[in-house]
């Protein structure tokens, strides 16, 4: 049986594997610069002149291949960290993200055209489940986004609940937000041809998501407040 505590530590492990993720990789982009694997991110550049050549279209294609790629359950952070290299980090977290909205939201509408998983809407704890992300809307679509899973299957969980089209999109945007940030940052701070100013990058994606972290760990507090009893976690109809 699901219980609170059990959705709390969920969360509690997402927040620690986004720490070590973001320090791993500090630690990593140090280590390129003192060692032959930094030759391979010149692929970057090559990236970077390929989008170039496409002139002002340049950001459409990036954005509809990254939808593409994520509906189909590609990495995001991959994707952010690209858009970052191609764009800096500006404007490749807006184009990454933008991206990842998208082609999260062809996932839902997918999941919705072929009606997948309709049976277990008469399961009563997913109908509780589902009851209850509609009723929190944006809210609980940022909550699914911080547990522990590919964003694919949070798509195509949410795809399966009522959840509404704009919460959907708020809410991911939102979400996705933290390790975007970092992801971006890091992917244009790898690129930088001096050292001094890839590592501020770097640590810029480092702190940046310890204090966007932060902010939506007080979040899942409020959340967790506002919704105690959290009916579709219960092991009764309340």
């Amino acid at each position: 049986m699901f219980d609170i505590q059990r959705l709390k530590g969920a969360a509690l492990t997402a927040g620690i594997l986004r720490y070590a993720f973001a320090a791993g990789i500090l630690s990593l982009g140090v280590v390129f610069y003192f060692i032959p694997l930094k030759s391979w991110l010149t692929e970057g550049l090559m990236l970077k002149a390929e989008l170039a050549s496409y002139g002002l279209a340049a950001p459409l294609v990036f954005t509809s291949a990254g939808a593409v790629l994520m509906a189909i359950g590609a990495p995001r952070l991959i994707l952010c960290a690209l858009g970052g290299l191609a764009f800096g980090f500006a404007w490749g977290l807006v184009w990454s993200q933008l991206a990842t909205v998208l082609g999260s939201y062809l996932t839902l509408l997918l999941v919705r055209c072929f009606r997948i998983g309709y049976g277990l809407k008469k399961v009563r704890q997913f109908e509780r489940l589902t009851r209850q992300i509609k009723c929190n809307g944006v809210l609980a679509v940022v909550l699914i986004r911080q547990l522990p899973l590919n964003g694919f299957y949070n798509n195509v969980l949410l795809g399966m609940t009522d959840v509404r089209h704009v919460d959907f999109l708020v809410g991911s945007f939102i979400g996705f937000l933290p390790m975007g940030i970092t992801a971006c940052l890091i992917g244009a701070g790898l690129l930088q041809a001096d050292f001094a100013k890839a590592a501020e990058y770097i640590s810029l994606g480092f702190a940046s998501s310890v204090v966007v972290g932060y902010a939506l760990n007080r979040l899942r507090a409020f959340g967790y407040a506002k919704n105690a009893d959290w009916s579709f976690l219960a092991d009764k109809d309340p």
